[in-house]
């Protein structure tokens, strides 16, 4: 293995902490997946049975993107990367067992 000459910037930390927190859903039946594509644009994490994106809201944003995943029924969260990740994991799971009865 090779050792990193710098430690990961923390944007990449708490994507990393945050992956493996959406990846512990599947036990409950989620199937959360990283850097997948939608049409040109990359998604942070997706869960297509729930129609759910969820990111970091870094203040890029761009509305052709969010205009054509609303079309296509998605819906985004954007999250603070400074707020407690338990807080964001909540609020997934809450908006996940919301979507529960419409899954495809």
């Amino acid at each position: 293995m090779i050792a990193r000459k710098k430690p990961l910037r923390p944007a990449a930390d708490a994507e990393a902490r945050l992956w493996l927190k959406l990846r512990a859903l599947s036990e409950q039946g989620w199937h959360f997946r990283r850097g997948r594509y939608f049409r040109t644009f990359r998604l942070p994490f997706v869960e297509h049975d729930a129609l759910l994106v969820v990111e970091f809201d870094d203040g890029r944003r761009s509305i052709v993107r969010d205009r054509l995943l609303a079309e296509a029924g998605y819906s985004v969260l954007r999250f603070r990367r400074d707020e407690p990740l338990s807080a964001v994991i909540a609020f997934v799971r809450a908006v996940l067992e919301d979507r529960r009865d419409y899954r495809i």
